[in-house]
């Protein structure tokens, strides 16, 4: 299960970011309204596959594309070793 909690512009995400979450939230509605640049927290994601490392990278490429800026914190290191490995880590802006 996946839950994204709106926090003026901080997305707090929870659960699972997987092949079987990733359907519920394309696309993302939860962006719908926002502008300038957006927090999606994800310390609270206790598993990420590569379905949930590709739909990070189609909102961010996305959000470029209406002009807003995200930032993913609490990284998760699944997350980042899944990105490292696929070749893919520089593409996601991450913050510490």
């Amino acid at each position: 299960m996946l839950t994204i909690d709106v926090q003026g512009q901080t997305l707090i995400f929870k659960g699972e970011l997987n092949r079987h979450t990733v359907p519920a939230v394309q696309p993302c509605k939860a962006l719908n309204g926002l502008q300038g640049t957006i927090e999606f927290r994800l310390g609270q994601l206790n598993h990420v596959d590569t379905a949930g490392l590709a739909w990070l990278l189609h909102q961010v490429a996305l959000s470029r594309q209406q002009q807003i800026e995200i930032r993913l914190t609490e990284t998760p290191a699944q997350l980042c070793s899944l990105a490292k490995v696929s070749d893919v880590l520089s593409l996601l802006p991450i913050e510490s």
